[in-house]
């Protein structure tokens, strides 16, 4: 059965995980985007074409994604940290 975690400092760390994703998967999306615009500019395929398409539709989903992430640390996971934090110091 999975424990309760109730270490602010493991939280803060699982806080901070969450920022480091979410910040090294909005750079990976601007380097794919730049290298998808340069194929496209220089690749003039139907496929690719298509498969570009289908890449801009999953995209449109990733930024709320990762913006429910960021609100999550910054919300939910932050006072989390708070009430841990100030049960350990009654």
């Amino acid at each position: 059965m999975p424990a309760m975690i109730n270490d602010p400092e493991a939280v803060a760390r699982f806080r901070n995980q969450l920022v480091e994703l979410t910040e090294h998967l909005r750079e990976q999306m601007r380097r794919t985007d730049a290298a998808m615009e340069e194929a496209a500019a220089e690749w003039d395929d139907p496929q690719f074409k298509k498969y570009q398409a289908e890449f801009r539709q999953d995209r449109e989903v990733f930024d709320p994604l990762c913006d429910n992430i960021e609100e999550f640390e910054q919300g939910p996971l932050f006072r989390l940290q708070q009430i841990l934090e100030e049960y350990g110091n009654l």
